[in-house]
């Protein structure tokens, strides 16, 4: 079996909690307190009571991507952004079946009444091409990413009970080599990774889709490391950071589970301070434009007091949120924007993720993924 890239796989990133069943009484409880942050009126209303709402309505998010290029001087990796499509939907499927036959039977609940479950979808397509400095030597590829995540409710701390994720990626392999075929590595699987209902143990199948025949392999992964932290799923990850209380300055600490290396890492979410957007800013206009057009029924965003009987021109803030893998060869850390709570009785600003930004490994660049169009629809 091919081994996955310990670089932090370009595609991947853009995919990129609960006390630990079975763990004896002295286990601190470290997990991160999540809210429904994509209800209105969170302080307010009790979560069960949006059930139907989001298993009638869907929240589609789509961004632009743009390319920063700090190539290395042996070869250089460009992507086109232009043509590169990354959207995400957000709903309630509302009966995951623990005694469905489609789950490992090891991890069946036979007595189990089936229940909501939270489904975060992730697509991005991206083309680009390595190319040596030296002789214009060129590989093109076409990335995709698909995921699809399932994980529970937040008062049941968002534990993850499934994910899928397509992944075909051509990520940097080499700093400044000039062999073309040093420069870049490839992967091409299907990971499908299920989790027992305490949230245990993880059991991942891989497709390898480039090996001859297409290889397959089983692994489980231990999740009961008794530190008490909270559990995601790295599909699920930027929709799990969105219910957290966004205090400036803090940080919360806790577990993410990579199907890909096949292995449990902590992480590290740092919150900053609310900013405002910049109107002047050209690099910030799409995602001022976004919200702007926004519908009024689903997201509320305001700066208070009209003018002369019309509406003032809105402000809009938000927490940038940096992700630190705690690895030994991590890279850079990964950083996503969500519109900041103004009002938790309020929270028309539904802490929508605005932007994430990407560093390719070995310093090649970063992409930025901007909110181009946020809209509810009835599914």
């Amino acid at each position: 079996m091919k081994a996955f890239s310990k670089c932090f796989a370009v595609v991947l990133t853009a995919a990129s909690l609960i006390t630990l069943g079975g763990c004896a009484k002295s286990t601190p409880d470290n997990r991160v307190a999540t809210t429904a942050n994509w209800n209105a009126r969170t302080s307010t209303m009790v979560e069960k009571n949006y059930l139907d709402y989001w298993q009638s309505h869907k929240e589609v998010a789509e961004y632009g991507i743009t390319f920063k290029d700090t190539s290395a001087t042996g070869y250089t990796v460009s992507y086109d952004t232009d043509a590169a499509v990354y959207t995400t939907e957000f709903y309630i499927e509302g009966a995951y079946d623990w005694k469905s036959a489609a789950i490992p039977e090891e991890y069946r609940v036979p007595l189990a009444d089936s229940e909501p479950v939270y489904v975060y979808t992730t697509s991005l397509a991206i083309s680009g091409s390595y190319k040596i400095t030296a002789t214009g030597e060129e590989k093109k590829f076409d990335d995709v990413l698909q995921t699809v995540s399932k994980f529970r409710l937040a008062g049941d701390n968002l534990k993850p009970v499934y994910s899928r994720q397509i992944i075909k990626n051509t990520a940097p392999n080499s700093l400044g080599t000039q062999i073309l075929d040093v420069a870049y590595v490839q992967t091409d699987s299907v990971f499908e990774t299920f989790y027992n209902r305490e949230c245990t143990e993880a059991l991942v199948k891989q497709t390898d889709n480039l090996a001859d025949v297409k290889e397959k392999e089983t692994k489980k992964i231990k999740l009961n490391d008794k530190s008490g932290l909270s559990i995601f799923d790295n599909s699920q990850l930027r929709a799990a950071v969105r219910a957290f209380t966004m205090t400036g300055g803090a940080s919360r600490k806790f577990n993410v589970v990579a199907p890909q290396n096949g292995a449990m890492q902590a992480c590290t979410a740092t919150i900053t301070a609310p900013v405002e957007l910049d109107r002047n800013d050209e690099a910030q206009k799409a995602i001022i434009t976004a919200l702007d057009n926004c519908s009024p029924d689903d997201y509320i965003f305001f700066d208070g007091t009209p003018s002369s009987g019309e509406e003032s021109e809105r402000t809009y803030r938000y927490n940038a949120v940096a992700l630190s893998i705690e690895a030994d060869l991590k890279g850079s850390d990964p950083t996503c924007w969500y519109s900041t709570v103004e009002n938790n009785d309020v929270n028309g600003t539904r802490s929508v993720l605005l932007r994430m930004t990407t560093p390719v490994a070995f310093g090649l660049g970063s992409l930025t993924y901007s909110l181009k169009a946020l809209n509810v629809e009835s599914i």
